[in-house]
């Protein structure tokens, strides 16, 4: 009995202590309850600010984009739309235009469908934090007329605002499917020139592969020229310097002369009644000197018909012009072709006029010349030139000993 009794007080005084200390323990469990529901709470506000943040980024820099843009003289840009990539580091331009306001013309000077700038994580692998840029269809709108209005061409003065506003320096530029004009609306004949499906890809501009020599980047280009004209560019460059330096060959094969005759008629009054152009070239440069050649051929080349309408002058200047095509000649391999020697300072080539003539001659009487580059130009030929000291009667003989 008395150890029921004790039971019952033990158990009426264990009862009262806990619900003597509920309150206590009620108030601790609240306290803890409050301080998740604020940590919650200011997740969910940084989440929002976060998620609102996304959402306006893109509005905010299309903005700032473009007024950046606009502030530079005689430019103004529009934008339809900016993407950005978090995961990927990207931002993404949408119908990008630059437009020239000190003239009449109202094609755009450059569109671009889309502009992709992002972290090259190639280079990232090897260390280096860098950017690149993928331009895809771009379009550059070149005109020309008799009135300063009606003319555009455009420098790269604008580019500046965009480096400016993306935080790594670039160091791939690609771009694909792109397109070249010349326009002249108010020539007569009308001339509109193009290259069309230009593919451009330049590397490693920062050098972050950190490559030994003098020329750590390469460029590589190809383009049609109408139906079945190319064109092709490659080289190396070192384009760090204020006057980049460079190594480069050049390339155009089988365009069809009288795809040009609205441009010849308009600038130089005569045309083609057939003929193939095609050209060659090499150019090295350092430091501002230049030393390369060019060397331009015309094959199957008729430039005057008899029975054409015209002008007496006219017919005068395009059957001197046939004349001279056909004196130059290579009869066996039916074309004319030269090479003109470059040598000289950027600021004042020296363009070599007896070397030009004597070649013009070479070609026609001694042997053709061939549609692809000599590789008698490189970087190094350049920076071990010595000055040219050599006599007129060596300089023929070297022309026809070439």
């Amino acid at each position: 009995m008395v150890e029921k009794m004790d039971g019952f007080i033990l158990g009426m005084e264990f009862g009262f202590y806990e619900y003597k200390n509920e309150p206590k323990i009620l108030k601790k469990y609240m306290k803890k309850l409050k301080t998740s529901l604020k940590k919650r709470k200011y997740l969910l506000i940084v989440l929002f600010l976060l998620i609102g943040l996304r959402v306006f980024l893109p509005y905010l820099i299309k903005d700032k984009l473009v007024a950046a843009i606009n502030a530079v003289e005689n430019y103004s840009c529009t934008i339809s739309d900016v993407d950005l990539s978090i995961i990927r580091g990207a931002m993404v331009l949408q119908d990008f235009e630059i437009m020239l306001t000190d003239n009449e013309v109202t094609a755009p000077y450059l569109s671009v469908e889309t502009a992709d700038i992002s972290i090259e994580w190639a280079a990232v692998i090897k260390g280096a934090i860098v950017g690149e840029i993928y331009l895809t269809a771009p379009i550059m709108h070149f005109s020309d007329g008799e009135e300063e209005g009606q003319q555009q061409a455009g420098d790269v003065s604008w580019v500046q605002p965009i480096l400016d506003f993306i935080p790594l320096k670039i160091n791939r530029f690609e771009m694909v499917n792109g397109k070249a004009e010349f326009v002249n609306e108010h020539s007569s004949p009308k001339v509109n020139l193009a290259l069309t499906d230009i593919d451009f890809l330049a590397t490693n501009l920062t050098n972050a592969e950190k490559q030994a020599g003098e020329l750590p980047s390469e460029v590589s280009l190809k383009s049609a020229i109408y139906k079945d004209g190319r064109l092709e560019i490659s080289g190396k460059m070192d384009i760090l310097k204020e006057v980049p330096d460079m190594d480069l060959d050049g390339l155009i094969e089988n365009v069809n002369l009288t795809a040009l005759n609205d441009f010849t008629e308009a600038y130089a009054a005569f045309d083609f009644e057939k003929g193939v152009f095609s050209m060659a070239t090499e150019i090295a440069m350092k430091d501002g000197e230049i030393l390369g050649y060019v060397k331009p051929i015309l094959e199957d080349v008729s430039v005057f018909e008899s029975k054409e309408q015209g002008k007496w002058l006219n017919k005068f200047w395009q059957a001197f012009l046939g004349v001279s095509v056909e004196l130059t000649e290579n009869q066996r391999n039916d074309q004319s072709a030269t090479k003109v020697p470059i040598n000289g300072k950027v600021e004042k080539l020296d363009i070599g006029l007896l070397s030009t003539i004597g070649n013009l001659f070479k070609n026609a009487f001694i042997k053709a010349f061939e549609k692809h580059t000599d590789n008698t130009i490189d970087f190094d030929k350049l920076s071990k030139k010595q000055n040219d000291n050599t006599s007129f009667k060596d300089k023929v003989r070297e022309i026809f000993n070439d």
